[in-house]
């Protein structure tokens, strides 16, 4: 709630009770952001919760804010031990297995060989030999039908 002049008491000691509560309560805040940022933005913080179960206390401001203060201020610093978990000894981890581009062998083929308009050599004019190929696959999904496109592409070199 915003602070208006004139709602400010005019005896001293209010006014220094006001100041103190609120100092007890900006000093409670700085040390729940601090806590919130090191859990976020600190060492290992992809390993940490985001929010502590222990936390989640509704503070209602119905009660003294130097006791709450200094109970929630207690509170925050403590979570930071509770959540750290127990340290146990990791199995090694097991090698990945990865489908590299594989597609299952028990789909059917359709084979599509694209082959050059022409197999005699440019500078020469003979006869090229297939020395070799590439083939690529896809998955081809027509409704109810799977089937793999393999397109052969021939690699043909002149001997010449």
């Amino acid at each position: 709630m915003p602070l208006r002049a004139a709602d400010l008491p005019s005896d001293p000691d209010r006014l220094a009770a006001l100041a103190l509560t609120l100092a007890a309560e900006n000093e409670r805040l700085r040390a729940w952001v601090d806590s919130l940022k090191a859990m976020v933005f600190g060492p290992r913080s992809e390993r940490r919760p985001l929010a502590d179960a222990g936390q989640g206390a509704l503070d209602l401001g119905d009660t003294a804010l130097c006791t709450t203060a200094a109970v929630v201020t207690s509170d925050v610093t403590a979570s930071d031990d509770r959540s750290a978990p127990e340290r146990t000894p990791r199995q090694p981890r097991k090698p990945a297995t990865r489908n590299l581009g594989a597609l299952p062998k028990h789909l059917p083929r359709c084979e599509r060989v694209i082959e050059p308009e022409s197999t005699a050599c440019p500078c020469c004019a003979g006869a090229m030999h297939r020395i070799g190929e590439d083939v690529s696959e896809a998955l081809d999904v027509v409704p109810a039908i799977y089937q793999v496109l393999r397109t052969i592409r021939p690699k043909y070199a002149c001997r010449g």
